[in-house]
């Protein structure tokens, strides 16, 4: 809808993690590095938390792109819906490029899951390539049996068999289902949490995302950003969210510069206050 009114190329602030936007902040790196050392040293788990937008899922796409392109790695991404342990197994074999498996895991025992898990295993291990899954929104992983099934896919016997690491991700409560799990938790070789950005990082934030649109001049004012950096709380989902609304309020007020008033109509949309009318362009808002 604005695009063209900001001469954009691409919408900077939405929704969909597109690694493109991938912004470099401290909290990041750490985490990915975090999860790359675990994926080299072949730790069995690693475990990676962060509220609701903090850029878990992004994260997760900056380390499986990179591992996309390794002939050395095999990494695949189960669904936090697992139900029985034979599904579990089954899906990570699955995952990991096994062939021939049946559509539904109601026929297939436990046992026979795992022997086709370590046989794709065995076929990872014979080209040195070392296997990767990945379980995004795992708190939402409720099952004692999942748990149990997903802890001992790890504990199947190396010997001649490809290396597996499983990196689960999720909200803070994630901590407490590895907990819970019994014998789970000792398997975890890295944790990382994702912090808010600080105020000075959530304006380098709003830079990078309007560069990777490939903005041609500065949209926002300086007092515009940091009010987004202090109402977001230093959320890369929040600023987004209300970075987006600012671009639409100012261009439905006719301004070619996103200011606090524009801010201000969106935190107040985002309150559940709705934006208020278009109405003429003030005749500035300040620096």
């Amino acid at each position: 809808m604005y695009l063209a009114h900001w001469n954009l190329k691409r919408r900077p602030f939405a929704d969909a993690p597109d690694t493109r936007f991938f912004f470099h902040s401290a909290t990041h790196d750490a985490a990915l590095a975090g999860l790359l050392y675990a994926v080299e040293e072949s730790r069995s788990a690693a475990l990676l938390t962060g509220e609701f937008g903090s850029g878990k899922t992004l994260v997760l796409r900056a380390l499986l792109g990179g591992l996309s392109g390794a002939d050395s790695y095999r990494a695949g991404v189960l669904a936090s819906s697992l139900l029985s342990p034979a599904e579990a197994v089954l899906a990570a074999a699955r995952a990991l490029g096994a062939g021939d498996l049946p559509e539904s895991a109601a026929a297939v025992s436990e046992s026979h899951a795992q022997d086709r898990l370590a046989a794709q295993l065995r076929e990872l291990a014979a080209r040195s390539v070392r296997a990767v899954l990945v379980i995004d929104d795992a708190q939402a992983i409720d099952s004692p049996r999942a748990w149990e099934a997903l802890r001992q896919m790890l504990g199947i016997p190396a010997g001649e068999l490809a290396p597996l690491t499983l990196i689960l991700a999720g909200s803070p409560a994630l901590s407490d289902r590895v907990a819970a799990a019994p014998g789970f938790a000792e398997r975890i070789g890295v944790r990382s949490a994702l912090a808010p950005l600080a105020e000075e990082e959530a304006l380098d934030y709003l830079l990078h995302r309007l560069a990777c649109a490939e903005a041609s001049s500065g949209i926002f004012t300086r007092r515009a950003a940091q009010a987004i950096a202090r109402l977001s709380g230093g959320v890369p989902a929040r600023i987004n969210h209300l970075a987006d609304l600012a671009l639409a309020a100012a261009f439905g007020l006719g301004l070619k510069v996103v200011g606090p008033e524009a801010v201000a109509m969106a935190a107040e949309d985002l309150t559940g206050g709705g934006t208020p009318a278009p109405r003429r362009a003030p005749a500035g808002l300040g620096p």
